[in-house]
């Protein structure tokens, strides 16, 4: 997956999500981004909320953990499997190209 699917994934994601939701994302990653972007629960502020993680390097095109996390601890199932699948489809990728060249 690169960036741009990843950023796709992400907007698909952010659209589902519920305004408790939000609420629930934003507090739970309060300790990795700024009060301004904790404080701006709107679909606005939770893409900034991604791009700060994206700026921290806490997520990236390898690695979505942390927010695949926060997701299933708020309950957003959608939202996390949504990540996992797309997840699962790169380390698959990463391990078919491993494979060719041993």
């Amino acid at each position: 997956m690169n960036n741009h699917q990843l950023r796709s994934v992400l907007i698909k994601i952010q659209d589902h999500l519920s305004e408790v939701d939000r609420i629930n994302l934003h507090f739970l990653l309060g300790n990795h981004i700024t009060r301004r972007i904790r404080d701006d629960r709107s679909p606005r502020g939770t893409l900034a909320l991604m791009e700060s993680l994206f700026d921290q390097n806490k997520i990236n095109e390898q690695d979505v953990t942390i927010l695949i996390n926060a997701l299933d601890s708020i309950r957003c199932s959608y939202a996390a499997n949504l990540l996992k699948g797309n997840h699962f489809l790169l380390y698959q990728s990463i391990y078919k190209y491993r494979l060719r060249l041993s």
